[in-house]
């Protein structure tokens, strides 16, 4: 019988912004799924970061 071997893993969400995104993968965080029209489904106005409009959630993991 083999060895079980814990994965930890961490895992952040946030807009697909441009200054926001290149920080996360300087991190080591690399791009695992998009939830599409998050910020526009659930905020009654538009949010804006550095000029873009956040309308996908991107969520990026790292192994630890």
């Amino acid at each position: 019988v083999g060895k079980r071997q814990m994965c930890i893993r961490d895992r952040v969400g946030t807009g697909d912004s441009p200054s926001t995104i290149p920080f996360y993968e300087s991190c080591g965080f690399c791009r695992h799924h998009l939830v599409k029209n998050f910020f526009t489904d659930h905020y009654d106005r538009p949010i804006y970061e550095c000029g873009a409009k956040l309308v996908d959630m991107v969520y990026l993991q790292r192994e630890l």
